[in-house]
């Protein structure tokens, strides 16, 4: 039928060939790149997995549950499409109807897509292991989700005019409407999560209006570090650049730093000089809009006391 997929054996053998040239192609790639910035020959991925799976020590990070992805990460990341790929939960033993149902719909619609999907969701499940979760880790099997979920949207598109499958698509419509305004309400929050990135900005946006003659020592907190700030918000002269960590608060007033960017309001010895506010939750409220963003202040950019330039700088304070 027209607009059907077909796989054949000779496709199947070109793909094969196609995806081994690819992924060594990709691999000499990183190992080149990454050596030539670290001045050491390195193969990236090969260090990642060592790190996170062999050494376990990515668990030092933070750690979820083993349903954590099923529960979570892929809810979020597919919306709509996640019934369609997943299907429906058995509340008397969720876990086990949630690796089962992944069979369905999607793979029960077109049996020829399983071959393609079941490696892939194998490869999820074997990540769920690892006690540290992230979604990029199994971000490369979101495309083929999608592509179960699109199958599965297919059949009832194509069948919306016999009985039950009406129903179906409509529910499909009123899914996908749903799914396009959580996407644009986690557009929104995402953008107001990079706190740490948006302090630096502000950081040196403020210190423009002043002619540093002096080196500016900025020492960025854990916290920080992980949401937005990055070796590409970085300046040259008069700059300088800490992510030590370890460091107690009482001990940051004896250190040689003018700024710090961290999550706490008060530090002895330096004064409050901004606050970043970031995505903290949703509200729902009657009225327009009916859902709100909730942010709070979660860093702080603090001028050390014994500077007069940082002190007599027109910030704006903490309160």
């Amino acid at each position: 039928m027209t607009g059907q997929v077909h796989f054949t054996l000779e496709s199947d053998k070109m793909l094969h060939l196609h995806s081994i040239i690819m992924h060594r192609s990709v691999i000499g790639l990183t190992i080149v790149i990454d050596t030539v910035m670290w001045q050491y020959i390195v193969w990236p991925e090969l260090k990642v997995l060592w790190f996170n799976s062999v050494l376990n020590r990515s668990s030092e990070w933070g750690t979820h549950a083993f349903h954590w992805y099923f529960t979570s990460a892929l809810p979020r990341s597919l919306l709509a499409a996640y019934p369609l790929v997943m299907g429906m939960r058995n509340e008397n033993n969720w876990l086990f109807d949630i690796l089962y149902s992944s069979l369905q719909l999607g793979l029960v619609l077109d049996r020829r897509i399983r071959l393609y999907i079941l490696p892939v969701f194998s490869f999820v499940l074997i990540y769920s292991k690892l006690p540290h979760k992230e979604l990029r880790f199994i971000i490369a099997a979101i495309p083929m989700f999608n592509l179960a979920a699109a199958i599965a949207a297919g059949r009832i598109y194509n069948n919306r005019k016999k009985g039950v499958w009406s129903w179906l698509y409509f529910i499909l419509i009123g899914s996908f409407l749903v799914s396009l305004g959580c996407s644009v309400i986690l557009f929104m929050a995402s953008y107001d999560n990079y706190p740490g990135g948006y302090a630096l900005k502000a950081l040196h946006q403020m210190a423009n209006e002043t002619n540093y003659t002096e080196d500016q020592s900025v020492h960025i907190g854990t916290f920080s570090a992980m949401n937005g700030v990055s070796r590409f918000c970085e300046h040259s002269f008069p700059w300088r650049y800490s992510k030590e960590e370890g460091i107690a608060i009482e001990e940051l007033c004896h250190r040689d730093f003018t700024y710090l960017l961290n999550e706490h309001s008060r530090i002895d010895g330096f004064k409050c000089l901004y606050a970043i506010s970031s995505f903290s939750g949703v509200r729902v409220q009657r009225g327009f809009p009916p859902i709100l963003l909730i942010k709070e202040p979660k860093v702080f950019i603090h001028g050390n006391m014994r500077d007069k330039d940082t002190m007599h700088s027109n910030w704006p304070g903490c309160s």
